[in-house]
């Protein structure tokens, strides 16, 4: 099959078939009581990062079929492992999770006093994820290093940005357009997984009608990290994961969301279409 043919296939039955699932989670979250309140106070359902999950799977059983070489498959296993593992990592924390604790060094820092928090066991589970597929795919330690805190610190990145409705997809789209454009071989077609149920719920996220939740920027920040780690080269890699640590260095000590609403031009795009 034509590449470009597959690929628009994918992308259309994302849109389609995510667009069609969205009323029917949105009805099974709220008769569930998972319900949460925004930044607004508004109780909104939360986990509505379930609703990618359905056409990443349909989609992949397509790919799957059409896929040859064994090689090619174990990328779209893993990327599926990733995702999926994930998903319900990001889900346990949104259900059960105590937000009294927060960010990355408070997890720990309790983990270590006896006290596991979601957050923290999300983090480790995380951590162990990007570490069996580092592994596969990892020519040496120091690579399996690097990419294992790439996959952990990538995931991490969407929930920093999922504080503001429509933020953390604002950045998952910018940064997966771009690996879209750049990246070359069979794992261009990956993103395409993910991406277009995205589009298909973003207004839901934009206008605050639902969160996604862990459930969601779990799954959109390990894709962004397995998709780093698949397609590119080690000063790429080396690159995106200091940015990644200063990124995770700088909100530990200051607040994203006032850094971002002093600057004209980041708020100009955080409120734009909300």
């Amino acid at each position: 099959m034509n590449n470009y043919i597959l690929y628009a296939i994918i992308a259309l039955a994302g849109v389609i078939g995510t667009y069609s699932v969205i009323p029917l989670f949105k009805n099974l979250l709220v008769n569930s009581n998972i319900v949460k309140p925004n930044y607004k106070g508004d109780m909104i359902p939360v986990s509505m990062g379930l609703v990618f999950l359905p056409m990443v799977v349909l989609n992949g059983i397509l790919l799957a079929f059409v896929t040859n070489e064994i090689e090619n498959l174990l990328y779209l296993f893993m990327f599926l492992f990733g995702t999926i593992s994930m998903f319900f990592a990001g889900i346990l924390d949104d259900i059960i999770g105590n937000r009294d604790v927060s960010g990355l060094k408070g997890h720990f820092k309790s983990m270590f006093k006896g006290d596991l928090t979601t957050g923290g066991f999300k983090a480790l589970f995380g951590g162990f994820v990007g570490l069996i597929i580092s592994i596969t795919i990892s020519k040496n330690l120091g690579d399996i290093v690097i990419n294992t805190l790439i996959v952990a610190l990538s995931t991490n990145l969407m929930n920093l940005l999922d504080l503001r409705p429509g933020r953390a997809i604002k950045g998952y789209l910018l940064i997966t357009s771009i690996i879209f454009l750049t990246i070359t071989g069979y794992v261009k077609v990956l993103p395409l997984l993910i991406l277009p149920n995205v589009l298909a719920y973003f207004n839901y996220d934009l206008k605050a009608k639902a969160m996604m939740g862990d459930a969601g920027s779990n799954v959109l920040g390990i894709s962004i990290g397995i998709l780093m780690i698949f397609g590119y080269s080690i000063k790429v890699r080396l690159g995106w994961l200091v940015f990644l640590v200063l990124i995770h260095i700088l909100t530990e000590k200051y607040s994203l969301t006032k850094i971002i609403e002093k600057n004209k031009f980041l708020n100009f795009i955080d409120k734009l279409g909300r």
